[in-house]
């Protein structure tokens, strides 16, 4: 308990800089939680507990949180507090339909208006991927996977496009590395996004919009399957 207090002590005596750091390492630490659900479904987040553990005040817990709930990542209700995100079919849906329609505008953008050498820059990139995809872990994967699908919104040139992307991208990572970890689904997803580059390059406007539409094409039975799974593996202990 006296190195705990210790530790309080000491980040707190430096100031602002001090404190905005807590913040940070706070926002970090409940964002991981948040988009992996360390926190179970509707699961009330203890503010003190998560003090504790990361040496700090509650003061910097509590607004990471509550920027974590403006960004969609954890649930506000008052008289109960802060909650772990819900896992639902609807919302997943949703935030997948609207992934596609940002993803279909940054491609559009992306030929009409990415310079050559930016996209070679993105090509070359993606090559040095596929020619290490036999090392590459499912964590590895995911994060190549939303990073190419970054590079190609940032190609379109709308920054505030990205900005949703990333946003998307973090609440939906722990459904898609569900559909990524999939047999036979890496080999897929490498091939379709060279040709999506390949089809930038060549600024075939049509072509890039019918790879794309096929590749970000999930069926409302997949991402049931992906969420119903999602369930079974927070719940694993509850189910042994």
């Amino acid at each position: 308990m006296a190195r705990s207090s210790k530790k309080k002590e000491a980040w707190d005596d430096n100031g602002g800089t001090s404190t905005a750091r807590a913040v940070e390492r706070a926002y970090e630490y409940l964002r991981q939680q948040a988009i992996r659900y360390g926190f179970r479904p509707g699961e009330r987040i203890n503010e003190v507990e998560i003090a504790g553990s990361l040496g700090m005040s509650r003061a910097p817990v509590r607004e990471a949180l509550n920027r974590l709930v403006m960004n969609g990542l954890v649930a506000f209700e008052a008289g109960k507090g802060f909650l772990c995100r819900r896992l639902s079919v609807k919302e997943v849906t949703e935030l997948f339909e609207i992934r596609s329609d940002l993803e279909l505008a940054g491609v559009r953008d992306a030929v009409a208006n990415a310079s050559d050498e930016d996209i070679q820059i993105v090509r070359v990139g993606w090559a040095e991927i596929v020619k290490n995809q036999c090392g590459l872990d499912i964590e590895t994967l995911v994060d190549c996977d939303e990073q190419f699908h970054l590079d190609l919104t940032e190609l379109g040139g709308n920054v505030e496009r990205v900005k949703y992307m990333r946003n998307i991208n973090e609440r939906i990572r722990f459904v898609r590395r569900i559909n990524l970890e999939e047999e036979g689904r890496r080999a897929t997803i490498i091939g379709e996004h060279s040709r999506v580059l390949g089809a930038i390059a060549a600024r075939d406007g049509k072509k890039v919009k019918e790879l794309m539409a096929h590749h970000l094409y999930f069926s409302a039975a997949d991402l049931r399957s992906h969420v119903h799974e999602g369930f079974a593996r927070i719940f694993a202990d509850d189910m042994a």
